[in-house]
């Protein structure tokens, strides 16, 4: 019997490791493995209690045995993950919420930080290719603008490392598995509040790189469209990963003080890609004279610390907590049990703050 367990578990082992590419989450029952390999159910439950003390299956009692998408091969067993940052803003609790989840199923994550730079991302991307991780989660870079990087995720698919990707994806990689937000209905949550509150002037503010921005902008004119209000083309204002980076490192409001001077003095109301645009919108509204909710009122997207500063507290919206990076894990682990998993858009919760009290 020794020898027929030791041969089972290496058939069953072999088994395991091609059944996520067949979506395959569950192996055959004691008596179809005693069938099938010609060997005694004791011979098979020895076999799969090994299985299970090597963490590549779960038995449950009366429901058979279930495959953990766990390998053998330690690497396999760790997920990449690719984000802009890990530093501020939402990195830390979306990365932190992703180890947890990851974690829950035996897998392990590595991080690296693009910076949202295509050329660093196609570094991480060859380096991986050397020894690709169990799969990738990903926040793509520059993902409004056509990848170059596409080559590489194809190569990483065909060496079986499955990606996930995170608040945007790239259209041209057929079936994209994504988490992202619901930027539409997030614009006209926005949208419909401050045209509630009797604002017929919206202005926008929207990151044109990213999927995000162009998102945010369509769900904004279609809503103010839908409205009957009307948005020349002055009043959107565009800015780009270059404009960031300079705010970020070096504090540099110019962009959007040309921004309140050429498009958004017409004004009453601006919709804002995120709370970091907000908060340094704040800041130059009121250096320029405005006062605040009385002369702009302000709505962004994120909820953040940001949006919670002592100088102005700022409408905007959140998702329900850890749901971004609890549910990528969650996706990527189903990938590796090769369980069904589709792709999932998070909706928004407006949280009402003082940049839109009328009565402030």
């Amino acid at each position: 019997m020794a020898i027929k367990y030791k041969f089972l578990v290496s058939q069953l082992e072999s088994f395991i490791q091609n059944s996520a590419k067949r979506r395959i989450n569950k192996l055959p029952t004691e008596q179809e493995l005693c069938d099938r390999y010609h060997v005694s159910r004791q011979t098979v439950r020895m076999a799969l209690s090994i299985l299970e003390q090597k963490g590549l299956i779960t038995r449950k009692q009366g429901s058979g045995a279930f495959l953990t998408g766990l390998s053998l091969i330690p690497r396999k067993n760790t997920i990449g993950i690719l984000v802009s940052s890990k530093k501020d803003y939402i990195y830390p609790g979306v990365l932190h919420d992703i180890r947890n989840g990851l974690s829950l199923g035996g897998f392990s994550m590595e991080t690296y930080t693009t910076g949202n730079c295509v050329s660093t991302e196609r570094d991480i991307l060859l380096s991986l290719l050397k020894d690709p991780p169990g799969g990738l989660i990903v926040e793509g870079s520059k993902s409004a603008l056509p990848n170059p990087n596409l080559d590489l995720y194809r190569k990483l698919f065909k060496k079986d490392c499955p990606v996930v990707f995170l608040h945007n994806y790239y259209p041209a990689l057929a079936d994209s598995l994504f988490i992202k937000d619901d930027n539409l209905s997030g614009s006209a949550l926005l949208v419909q509040y401050l045209a509630s509150q009797g604002h017929k002037s919206i202005g926008g503010i929207f990151k044109s790189d990213d999927m995000q921005g162009p998102e945010r902008y369509q769900g904004f004119m279609e809503t103010m469209r839908s409205l009957k209000l009307p948005v020349p083309d002055s009043q959107i204002c565009w800015f780009n990963s270059k404009d960031l980076d300079h705010l970020l490192q070096e504090r540099d409001t110019h962009f959007l003080g040309d921004m309140v001077k050429s498009s958004l003095s017409s004004c009453t109301a601006v919709v804002c890609y995120n709370d970091l645009i907000a908060y340094y919108l704040i800041e130059v509204l009121m250096d320029a004279g405005y006062r605040l909710p009385a002369d702009m009122a302000i709505a962004a997207f994120d909820n953040t610390y940001l949006s919670n500063s002592d100088i102005l507290t700022v409408t905007t919206l959140s998702h329900i907590p850890h749901e971004m990076g609890t549910r990528a894990a969650e996706m990527m682990i189903h990938k590796k049990n090769g369980l069904p998993v589709t792709s999932q858009e998070t909706r928004w919760v407006l949280n009402l703050k003082e940049s839109t009290m009328t009565d402030a």
